[in-house]
């Protein structure tokens, strides 16, 4: 039995792999260094991180009377939820998932932000004495995620140049 209109396809060779570019011994070092500073920096995030999440946690118990598990469970989906967003962000490859991931991304990173500034800022000015102590503490409160977000970034732009 054959079949005269159907055309066979040839298969095609995949090209070679490109040959592995021969870097300086002077380029590792400076790649090495450039991957330790990215680790660095996102060590700084990750205690920061710690720090925000107890806050967070804190005043999410005040807030709702919860348990304190209730508490952290929620500490981490706002804290680490935003940090998961915009390392998806970050890692996107193609320009069609950028958008697609972007469109529900940034807002919900927008939002988280703002939610963990408002409860930082709540857990330090609780105890504050008096209003110039409790506007110093709301600073502190509000530069936490934001430098968490800041530091994330770098750390993550860093480390995926050294991967280039």
């Amino acid at each position: 039995m054959t079949v005269s209109n159907v055309t066979r396809l040839r298969k095609i060779a995949a090209p070679p792999p490109p040959a592995p570019v021969a870097r300086s011994a002077g380029w590792r070092r400076k790649i090495a260094r450039q991957r330790f500073a990215a680790y660095a920096v996102a060590g700084v995030a990750l205690v920061l991180t710690g720090l925000s999440l107890s806050h967070l946690a804190a005043g999410v118990q005040m807030l709702s009377q919860g348990t304190t598990w209730h508490a952290w469970a929620m500490a981490v989906g706002i804290d680490l939820g935003f940090i998961g967003l915009e390392l998806a962000q970050l890692c996107v490859t193609t320009a069609e998932l950028r958008r697609h991931v972007s469109r529900f991304a940034d807002p919900a990173v927008k939002g988280t932000l703002i939610v963990s500034a408002a409860m930082n800022a709540y857990a330090f000015a609780i105890h504050a004495p008096s209003w110039p102590f409790i506007a110093a503490a709301c600073l502190l409160g509000v530069s936490i995620p934001a430098l968490i977000y800041v530091l994330t970034r770098v750390s993550v732009a860093m480390w995926i140049d050294c991967q280039k």
